[in-house]
């Protein structure tokens, strides 16, 4: 059936709470600039030397680029809502396989298996696939354990090395026989209804070749970091995605939870498993390459909030940094694979939102990178001014937390606060340095 436009969903889709809290803290950020000067501090700032005259205009602009198009992205991820079943109306549900990647994980798998079993979904349409992918701990021998539980309804598959997770899934992937295929991390658990949730968008549009679901942080309670990527998961995937999934051009299907239609896996998978960039066969970032794949051969992407999937988050700084250069080399590389293509006719309908989307969103690069180096100019030139810069960073963070409150409805929100502010001091170094060694295809853990 065909969608109504976005200005005839608008008003019965934006969420009545939402709407106050954000413009609330916004506009209470705005009187705060005010009251303390901290707009004119800033522009008389940057008119304080040649460096900083020659810097403020790519500044300026990056920073209205990044602001326009966090407000398209507000009315967009307001305008979000999962798709849901119609009442009692009958489904016919797929039958669906669910391929699990292993790797050292002989303390997690186990659970996750039966987090899969547990699952409210027609048992006689339901098949899981393991793969050890290698393993030199106890997961082939936890893998022994849940074979004797589960019999066949669980297929197990070995390899004597590691090979990694492409490999991994598309041995998987040969295995199954299900209509639509869900990726599933081994370290983590399903909820119950995960699997009902994120078939539902292939049932109601035959267009849709991909779907992504909820990412939740299953140790939130380990310490401060996992509470503060807590809130970095929600605001940055929760976010990112409701507002992708309106057009169907969600950028990166994760790993922890994705399900694909197999006639588009079977069409694309080789392609996938033997990609190169620069001269380099492609490891990691393998779910954003896929999720690419999809968009390029003209498919929608969507994204099920009401799928969610717990996974564990890093617990050490060290750990943090190695999964977000991951996760920059692989988005740096599919952003050149989408920008060959997305001003092309790629798809019939919804082109021009994605290509705005990847204006606004690379416009963050450079824009943290300048900030970075006029805080750290500030502090060298006049060590007092990082007060302020400070004063501006926490509420302009505390405002951007607030999208927190919609989805979790939790005072949770205030450790997005910490998180940015030691984000931008720490992580700044992450991009810049994953495009100058974006060739490297080191998993970084293995």
């Amino acid at each position: 059936m065909r969608e109504k436009p976005y200005h005839l969903r608008l008003r019965a889709n934006i969420d009545p709470i939402a709407i106050p809290i954000i413009l609330l803290g916004s506009a209470g950020l705005l009187a705060l600039g005010i009251k303390y000067s901290l707009f004119q501090f800033w522009f008389g700032f940057l008119q304080g030397s040649p460096f900083l005259k020659v810097i403020s205009y790519p500044l300026i602009f990056s920073l209205v680029v990044s602001l326009a198009g966090l407000v398209v992205q507000t009315v967009l991820w307001l305008m979000y809502k999962p798709h849901v079943r119609n009442g009692r109306k009958k489904v016919d549900w797929p039958s669906v396989s669910v391929i699990i990647c292993a790797y050292n994980e002989e303390e997690m798998i186990a659970g996750a298996i039966r987090s899969v079993f547990a699952s409210y979904y027609s048992k006689e349409k339901l098949e899981v696939i393991c793969v050890d992918d290698g393993s030199t701990d106890g997961t082939a021998r936890e893998l022994r354990k849940a074979r004797e539980t589960c019999g066949s309804r669980l297929k197990a598959i070995s390899f004597e090395k590691n090979r990694g997770k492409r490999r991994a899934f598309y041995e998987g992937f040969r295995a199954s026989h299900g209509e639509v295929v869900v990726s599933f991390d081994a370290d983590s658990r399903l909820d119950r209804s995960a699997i009902r949730h994120i078939v539902l968008p292939f049932i109601k549009d035959g267009e849709t070749a991909a779907v992504a679901g909820r990412v939740a942080v299953l140790n939130e309670k380990d310490n401060l970091l996992t509470r503060m990527l807590a809130v970095r998961y929600a605001l940055a995937f929760d976010f990112g995605r409701g507002y992708q999934s309106v057009y169907g051009g969600v950028v990166c299907c994760p790993g922890a939870l994705a399900a694909y239609r197999r006639e588009f896996l079977t069409r694309v998978i080789r392609r996938w498993l033997h990609q190169r960039f620069l001269g380099r066969r492609s490891t990691h970032g393998e779910d954003r390459a896929l999720t690419t794949l999809a968009m390029k051969f003209g498919h929608m992407v969507r994204y099920q909030s009401n799928a969610v999937v717990y996974t564990k988050a890093p617990t050490r700084i060290g750990d943090m940094n190695r999964m977000y250069l991951r996760w920059a080399r692989g988005s740096i590389r599919e952003s050149v694979e989408f920008s060959r293509f997305m001003l092309r006719r790629y798809r019939r309908r919804h082109r021009v939102l994605p290509a705005l989307d990847f204006l606004f969103t690379n416009a963050l690069f450079p824009l943290h990178a300048l900030l970075a180096g006029v805080v750290i100019y500030s502090f060298v030139a006049s060590p007092l001014y990082i007060v302020r810069h400070l004063a501006l960073l926490v509420a302009g963070s505390f405002v951007l937390s607030l999208y927190y409150l919609r989805t979790e409805q939790s005072w949770a929100f205030l450790y997005g606060v910490p998180y940015a502010v030691a984000s931008f001091f720490l992580l700044w170094w992450i991009v810049p340095y994953s495009a100058l060694t974006v060739r490297n295809q080191s998993w970084l853990t293995r």
